[in-house]
């Protein structure tokens, strides 16, 4: 079985995001050869799972929530009661760090906001250790944080007053749950 570099999927899922993101934008689904199979990064993750379209990836994963994890919204509240204005919340595929779910928000000043939900402490740690391997060196203005089975991602970008107050509010309510 020939399998596909993390990195070559993280580039299609960016793709795929990107190209999802344009307003008024819709997918077609166009006819295409049957998928190459794609190692995945979850620990016990079905092997059919590599064949599943990118809805059904996000279908599934939606089901099959972590109980042991802080949920998106529960954070989502949080950052929003402390201050941190966001845009609406949107399920994003978790197993590009081995989540078990994962949502992505973002504040009208810029702030991307990601919360990822783990089935453990322990998947927790090596998903934030993954991330940080991963996307360290490519996505400047990063601040991580874990909290029980959920970890929070603020990417701020550039240095600007605005977006660094609201990760600092932010981090703290995410400390704070």
């Amino acid at each position: 079985m020939k399998t596909v570099p993390i990195m070559s999927v993280l580039f299609a899922v960016a793709i795929v995001v990107v190209g999802a993101c344009g307003p008024g934008r819709r997918s077609t689904p166009t006819p295409t050869t049957p998928p190459t199979p794609v190692s995945a990064p979850t620990a016990g993750a079905d092997p059919a799972d590599q064949y599943l379209s990118l809805g059904e990836r996000l279908a599934r994963e939606a089901g099959a929530r972590p109980a042991g994890a802080i949920p998106a919204e529960t954070v989502a509240a949080a950052l929003a009661a402390a201050g941190v204005p966001l845009g609406p919340i949107h399920q994003v595929l978790g197993r590009t760090i081995g989540a078990r779910y994962c949502a992505l928000v973002r504040t009208p000043a810029g702030v991307v906001v990601s919360i990822c939900e783990f089935a453990s402490d322990d998947e927790a740690a090596r998903g934030l250790a993954l991330s940080q391997r991963t996307f360290d060196r490519l996505i400047s203005g990063r601040h991580l944080a874990r909290n029980r089975g959920t970890v929070l991602t603020l990417t701020s970008g550039a240095p600007d007053g605005t977006r660094d107050a609201q990760v600092q509010r932010a981090a703290a309510a995410f400390a704070a749950i």
